[in-house]
């Protein structure tokens, strides 16, 4: 018989051991686990147990209860009737039993999955065990996207945009796909990868990205059997400047522009790329402008000028390449004076020519004193020609000489629509010799020319009963650019024998807004007074200064 003492102390090693084998009955399972609906759940479990039953047949049941009363089976490992009705053909053990793995796995979650879930192990040998706690299940809505990837897109060069969806549930796999351009021709390659509990599942396109897909967009959509998420990418696709578009204030017709001299104005250059291009102006091979960060540059005028006019270039530059456009800049101006004007002779004719330059051309008239000439005309002994070259008209009038004496005033006015200029010439003749004087007169509508022919008869031009030697040494008192001196041979006969020069120098304009100004007139022969030339008097060939008379 056992006394107190000894039946005290196999109670105590009972004890001992109870509590050594129920330390071997244990599971690492989290307290809460949150899933997304509409992916899977994934309940991490890893179970011990005593070694003594390692070799026995066992069954793994998870419970979606608190207690094993409620009869709740979200799975069971050997018979699977038993599950509720909602978790069959969704539930799995991810792992081994034997290998302590008790993870459950829930495809498809839904609201109605939530709450708490715990382990049981049931061994072939009556040995059972719960584990516990619970885990919570929480259910949240589907959040997760996919996430694109890409380098450049370049006009013409082939590119792979990568599309990556990535899970810790290796339940249903999702499927992931591409919804491109509807000219992209489909080249995709999938794969799927794992690392520990994490998968990843990657989706390549392969496409040769083109200016129309420039803004378009790319996506990338994730699918599950109930949800779906997806990522856009809008496309943009880098190329050289093109595209270049020419504007102005004034009118612009394709590569030209037109403006009109004196006005304030300006050329803008847009040109389309992608990064923005670098932008200048050059003429002749000059650079205008200091170069641009943008896409549009300017190219101002404050006061355009006809020395302005030409063509100019807008150069655009980016990494991708460079390109450029000419815009041919015509200025428009009123009709101007040429130096080519002017008077020549022969003994039987007088030619005079009229050149001027305008924008756009002018048209030219010779007035006559009985008639108005122009284009290729004959009137009488004048005879007119006319020729035009690009912003040049220039008109030939000629002048049979006659016996006799003679003072013919004509003029030629060139006009366009911007003003129009007057080119005179007064001509005296006597016996078949005549003097030519020539002004010019840029300001319309007033006969300034004229005018000062009429000045130059009256005041310079010799009275012919006076003396050569007298009126040469007046007028030789009024020059003050050069002379020259001619002496004659000696002529009894009263008859004029000299030599007369055959060319008449071009006249000077006059300017406008000038005070003073030159104007040039060769006299080819200074009057006798109807008397020879006696020997030792000399003809002298002046260059006179006259002041610009005003406007009346």
């Amino acid at each position: 018989m056992l006394d107190l003492r000894t039946i005290g102390k196999v109670y105590f090693l009972l004890s001992l051991l109870q509590a050594a084998v129920s330390n071997e009955w244990t599971a690492e399972t989290p307290s809460d686990v949150t899933a997304q609906r509409g992916l899977c759940a994934r309940i991490p479990c890893h179970y011990r147990y005593p070694s003594n039953v390692d070799e026995k047949l066992r069954t793994g049941i998870w419970y979606n209860s608190e207690k094993m009363e409620d009869h709740r089976i979200a799975f069971h490992s050997k018979d699977h009737s038993q599950e509720m009705q909602k978790f069959r053909s969704r539930t799995r053990l991810s792992g081994d039993l034997k290998d302590g793995d008790c993870s459950l796995v829930i495809d498809s979650i839904t609201q109605e999955d939530k709450g708490p879930y715990y382990f049981r192990i049931e061994f072939d040998n009556g040995n059972r065990y719960n584990y516990h706690p619970v885990t919570r299940l929480r259910v949240s809505d589907f959040t997760d996207k996919p996430t694109i990837f890409a380098g450049e897109f370049v006009e013409g060069k082939s590119v792979d945009i990568t599309c990556i969806f990535n899970t810790t549930c290796d339940g249903t796999s999702p499927n992931l796909t591409w919804v491109t351009p509807t000219d992209v021709p489909p080249s995709v390659s999938s794969s799927v990868t794992q690392w520990h509990n994490n998968l990843t599942y990657t989706s390549v396109l392969t496409m040769t990205p083109a200016l129309k897909h420039h803004g378009q967009n790319l996506t990338c959509r994730v699918r599950y059997p109930s949800v779906s998420s997806e990522q856009t990418l809008t496309l943009t696709v880098q190329y050289a400047p093109q595209n270049f578009s020419i504007t102005s204030t004034n009118s612009v017709n394709n590569s030209w522009v037109s403006m009109k001299e004196g006005i304030p104005t300006s050329i803008l250059c847009s040109v389309q790329s992608f990064p923005a291009s670098n932008l200048r102006w050059r003429h002749l091979g000059v650079t205008l402008n200091t170069t641009s960060s943008s896409n549009k540059l300017w190219l101002v005028f404050p006061q355009v000028t006809p020395q302005q006019a030409g063509d100019y270039q807008c150069v655009a530059e980016n990494k991708h390449g460079t390109a450029e456009r000419t815009v041919t800049l015509t200025v428009e101006y009123k009709p101007e004076i040429s130096r080519d004007s002017g008077c020549t002779r022969t003994p039987e004719v007088i030619t005079c020519v009229c050149a001027a330059r305008s924008n756009p051309p002018g048209e030219l008239t010779w007035h006559l004193p009985l008639a108005n000439l122009s284009g290729n005309q004959t009137h009488g002994r004048f005879q007119t020609w006319q020729v035009a070259d690009g912003q040049l008209v220039t008109g030939l009038l000629a002048l049979g000489v006659s016996e006799g004496e003679e003072d013919v005033t004509t003029f030629c006015t060139v006009r366009n629509q911007h003003g129009e200029v007057m080119f005179a010439v007064s001509v005296w003749m006597k016996g078949g010799v005549s003097a030519v004087w020539i002004t010019v007169l840029l300001t319309s509508n007033v006969i300034l020319s004229m005018l000062l022919a009429g000045l130059f008869i009256s005041r310079y031009i010799p009275k012919r009963d006076e003396r050569t030697k007298e009126r040469a040494s007046e007028i030789l008192d009024t020059t003050v650019s050069s002379s020259a001196h001619l002496t004659t041979p000696q002529d009894t006969e009263r008859q004029r024998t000299s030599r007369i020069p055959q060319e008449v120098t071009t006249a000077m304009p006059v300017g406008e807004g000038e005070e003073c100004n030159l104007v040039y007139a060769s006299l080819r022969e200074l009057p006798g007074g109807g008397g020879p030339v006696r020997r030792g008097e000399t003809v002298i060939y002046s260059a006179l200064k006259f002041q610009s008379i005003g406007p009346a």
